[in-house]
């Protein structure tokens, strides 16, 4: 199924995404770091806590939402033919989106972790850099990406227009926002910004119920794609 999926996809919208949000992420943090280094003396740390606010704050889940919604356009200009036309079941098309969704995701991260130390050593001129941290919260972004990538495979079914999905995601971040400043862990990206923006981690009782959480929304939200996909 993900080879027939990486022939359905269409590169323009999700390589133009791809590269660009995670570039803008760390442009705006390297950009507001240069022009607060009196204060910010940390070097990479302090750079951190400027490109990973941007990034996961406002830019991440607007790139989730459209990396998806380009994945299901593909099925909705065929008017879901393919799908339906197919022997296999419908839950495995949402399966296939949902893992090619994962490892488009994956890779922007760590490319968005690449554009951070190149800003880092080239422009700010730091030293070497110990990437423990910061991988621990690259691969806390991908595992909080999955219900993400839930979310909006369901909504991508039941909602054929892109520019209405990339609309809702922001809505999404601003909820996620409200409620990660109020310690819920019901978007755990929006709560994994605030930690990483203090650049800790995040203690045993917060990450259970993160986990708890995501694996509860993945399961609730690719049963609600398999639904939709079967009334469409």
């Amino acid at each position: 199924m993900l080879k027939l999926e990486l022939k359905k996809i269409k590169l323009v919208n999700i390589l133009l995404a791809s590269l660009i949000i995670p570039l803008l992420a760390n442009v705006f943090g390297l950009v507001n770091y240069m022009g607060n280094r009196g204060s910010l003396t940390h070097q990479w740390q302090s750079l951190w806590t400027q490109v990973s606010l941007f990034y996961f704050s406002f830019f991440f889940i607007p790139l989730v939402a459209i990396v998806i919604a380009s994945l299901w356009s593909v099925e909705h200009r065929a008017g879901l033919k393919f799908i339906r036309l197919s022997p296999k079941k419908n839950i495995s098309f949402v399966l296939a989106k949902f893992l090619l969704a994962l490892i488009i995701i994956s890779l922007c991260q760590v490319y968005f972790l690449a554009l951070f130390y190149l800003g880092g050593r080239y422009i700010g001129n730091f030293a070497s850099i110990n990437f423990n941290m910061y991988i621990y919260y690259i691969l806390m972004s991908i595992f909080l990406s999955l219900p993400l990538i839930g979310i909006f495979g369901a909504l991508a079914i039941r909602i054929r227009s892109f520019g209405i999905i990339v609309l809702l995601s922001s809505a999404f971040t601003m909820l996620g926002f409200a409620t990660a400043y109020r310690s819920l862990k019901v978007i755990g990206l929006s709560f994994l910004a605030i930690e990483s923006n203090n650049f800790r981690y995040i203690n045993a009782h917060d990450l259970a119920l993160l986990v708890l959480f995501a694996l509860g929304e993945v399961v609730l939200f690719l049963y609600l794609s398999k639904k939709f996909l079967s009334y469409e």
